[in-house]
């Protein structure tokens, strides 16, 4: 675990680096910061599946001439827009197998060939490819996940989206080994969706989102990390409209947008009957997946703390509490994500009666630190947060078991600090409040007498 811990802080310096390196060579392309990373990204996919079909000879979905391999654009160096072409058509072209359709018919629409309209504009593109792969420990899908995160902090600076972060993967993969269907209602760049997939063993990955560029790089994302073209189901749609998945999902997981606004068919969405949410967009994507579910399955989603106290919503809350749905409320620290001033929580859900209360893990107060110049936090210690979370253990101050009784006591309020025991630690505060004020007013008044004495002395003379 530690020794994954120092890889990963490696990993992440390195790539910080180099990105830092790309980011100085791009000023001489063409185009906003954004789409030069479409194109990065492009090339670091079409680098991906120049490999996977040089090394690989099953059944691939693609099929790609060894003349059009990725490390012909270095050798060829007069004919790089040509010979990408050539590649992107055959990679693409597949029509016979459905699948394969789906997953590659539109893989490389992000490439630009008019913004980018100069063979040195796409040497200078894979001279910066090479910059992020070269020096790194890191593997061709961490890399692609790396520039894919960058390119959406840059397009979407101050819009509230969510990335996931090292701790919220683990916190969501606790005691979870394998996953058959896994499942995002808002994949989003399917970031999380991969994360997951590097640490649990997953099969069938599926996922949606109402904008047709973040499931072009959702899709890179899969693939970069290994994922075979007959697991991936990404679909361009939004929650407002139903999809027949043909399945059941075992986990689904998803971390949402801030102030996401939509307005549901309450009527007729056999989805949203007779629960349809007043306000909450969280518990909109909630009750998707609790409708998708397999019935031995679990949902692992992000909310606003807001959303546990919510009362315009509470008959949603009230459901899941009388029905023993909710397993575990996870406190997350301010900063743990991109938006630092909003506070959320990790909410888990099971299809079937948990009998066992809901436990309570408080991180609120977490110690956390910084790393890398990172725009996220990352908590200390994490891994004993883990352990407690994996045994269920109760620890004064941290974790607690609230019965279903506690609950409707509490008129359904799942509220962290509802449960958890705070008292010692706002003791310690107004102590040290107390403490700070009489050390600021024994200041002020030497400050006072020094400077009555000052001005005594000026009116002598």
């Amino acid at each position: 675990m530690q020794e994954d811990k120092y890889r990963q802080l490696h990993v992440d310096f390195e790539l910080t680096n180099n990105i830092n390196t790309a980011r100085r060579m791009m000023r001489s392309l063409p185009g906003n910061r954004v789409q030069t990373l479409y194109q990065v990204i492009s090339l670091l996919g079409y680098k991906y599946l120049s490999k996977n079909v040089k090394n690989n000879k099953g059944d691939l979905g693609y099929e790609l001439n060894e003349d059009l391999y990725y490390e012909n654009l270095l050798t060829n160096k007069g004919h790089v827009i040509d010979t990408l072409k050539e590649g992107i058509e055959q990679i693409t072209q597949n029509k016979d197998n459905a699948q394969s359709s789906d997953v590659f018919y539109n893989l490389f629409d992000l490439v630009d060939f008019e913004t980018y309209n100069e063979n040195n504009n796409w040497l200078m593109l894979i001279e910066i490819v090479e910059t992020l792969c070269s020096e790194t420990l890191a593997t061709l899908g961490e890399i692609v996940l790396f520039v894919i995160n960058t390119s959406s902090m840059e397009k979407s600076r101050g819009s509230g989206v969510i990335k996931p972060s090292e701790d919220i993967v683990k916190l969501m993969t606790v005691n979870q080994k394998e996953v058959k269907n896994l499942y995002d209602p808002f994949a989003g760049e399917a970031t999380l969706l991969a994360e997951i997939g590097n640490k649990i063993n997953v099969k069938n990955y599926y996922g949606q989102h109402p904008d047709e560029i973040n499931c072009i790089l959702a899709k890179i994302s899969l693939l970069t990390n290994n994922v075979n073209y007959k697991n991936i189901f990404i679909k361009s749609n939004d929650i407002l409209k139903p999809i027949n998945w043909n399945v059941k999902f075992d986990l689904c997981v998803c971390t949402l947008p801030v102030n996401r606004k939509i307005k549901l068919n309450t009527y007729d969405d056999e989805r949203f009957k007779p629960y349809a949410p007043k306000k909450s967009t969280e518990l909109a994507y909630l009750l998707d997946m609790l409708y998708n579910l397999d019935e031995d399955g679990t949902i692992k989603i992000l909310v606003r703390t807001a959303v546990l106290r919510s009362l315009p919503d509470k008959k949603i809350i009230k459901y899941l509490v009388d029905n023993e749905l909710i397993s575990i409320i996870i406190g997350l620290p301010q900063g743990e994500f991109e938006i630092a001033e909003i506070q959320r929580a990790l909410l888990v859900i099971n299809k079937k009666p948990t009998e066992n209360g809901i436990y309570y893990l408080n991180l609120k107060d977490a110690e956390t630190k910084r790393e890398l110049k990172k725009k996220v936090l990352s908590i200390v210690d994490i891994d004993k947060y883990v352990s407690l979370l994996s045994n269920r253990e109760e620890q004064k101050l941290i974790s607690k078991i609230a019965t279903i009784d506690d609950i409707r006591e509490n008129d359904y309020n799942v509220s962290i600090n509802r449960y958890v025991d705070l008292e010692i630690l706002e003791a310690i505060d107004i102590e040290k409040t107390i403490a700070n004020i009489k050390a600021i007013k024994k200041e002020l008044k030497q400050v006072d007498e020094e400077l009555n004495e000052k001005i005594g002395e000026l009116l002598k003379q």
